[in-house]
């Protein structure tokens, strides 16, 4: 072999090298460009997790609810404040979620959200005719509810 394809051979081999690596390099930036980084990503879920356990919380007192009924009693009201086996916390902070009796029918329950939701696509969205219902903006958001109405089902 001659000194000029040697030579020819290893800027070949350097200018592949260069491109592989500027490719991953793009392909990692792309992958952090969409999905976003892995604390974002713990965001979302730590996110997602609050709405889960918001939508349990609420299904628990509407069973209650509903329980009253089937047993001929109709003065059941909603509840001052949770019971303890009601009330899971928060996933980061290990606090519990706020909730509030607005009158005899209705509650809220609040929590502190990491992230907007419209910033990213719920799971199965498409498929939750009121998946809109569980959208919540970035910091504190309160959810509304009422006890004769079952809280629809999240992700």
């Amino acid at each position: 072999m001659s000194s000029k394809n040697f030579s020819s051979s290893k800027s070949f081999d350097r200018a592949f090298a260069a491109v592989a690596t500027a490719a991953v390099m793009a392909a990692i930036a792309a992958g952090f460009w969409v999905l976003g980084t892995p604390g974002r990503q713990r965001e979302i879920a730590a996110d997602r997790q609050r709405v889960r356990d918001i939508k349990i919380i609420a299904g628990r007192i509407h069973d209650r609810y509903l329980n009253a009924l089937n047993a001929e009693n109709d003065s059941f009201q909603a509840p001052d404040s949770l019971e303890a086996q009601d009330q899971p916390n928060d996933p980061l902070t290990n606090q519990p979620y706020d909730y509030q009796k607005l009158d005899d029918l209705i509650f809220e329950l609040c929590a502190d959200f990491n992230t907007d939701s419209s910033t990213h696509r719920l799971s199965d969205a498409d498929s939750l005719p009121d998946a809109d219902r569980w959208q919540h903006p970035q910091g504190r958001h309160c959810f509304e509810f009422d006890l004769t109405e079952f809280p629809t089902p999240v992700w």
